[in-house]
């Protein structure tokens, strides 16, 4: 739920740049949501930038959320993944270990035995 949410914040702050470097600094649709996807994944070619001060200003607050916002996205995107495997496979290992496959000594009425 978290991960839709996010994303959700994430499309509607990259829509906020792009309007606002369209009317701010006259470019085209296209142009302004190359930057504010260029800004926010912290790749920064250089081949567009702000030229008016307030725009410097709001890419520089923009930058400070919107790449938390990015980081924070992909975080739960991926950590819900990486948990979800994780779990799978401590079940999966759990059961060979608990089937018996797993262990090389096992203990019987007291009595240790190899396999």
């Amino acid at each position: 739920m978290k991960e839709r949410i996010s994303m959700a914040l994430l499309i509607v702050f990259l829509l906020v740049g792009t309007f606002y470097f369209h009317y701010a600094e006259e470019w085209s649709y296209p142009d302004s949501f190359y930057f504010s996807t260029v800004t926010l994944t912290t790749i920064g070619y250089g081949d567009l930038y702000p030229s008016k001060d307030s725009t410097k200003i709001f890419v520089s607050i923009y930058a400070i959320f919107g790449i938390g916002l990015v980081l924070y996205t992909l975080g739960s995107i991926i950590g819900e993944r990486i948990v979800g495997h994780g779990v799978n496979l401590h079940k999966a290992a759990s059961n060979v270990y608990d089937s018996g496959y797993g262990t090389l000594l096992k203990i019987e009425k007291g009595l240790l035995t190899a396999r």
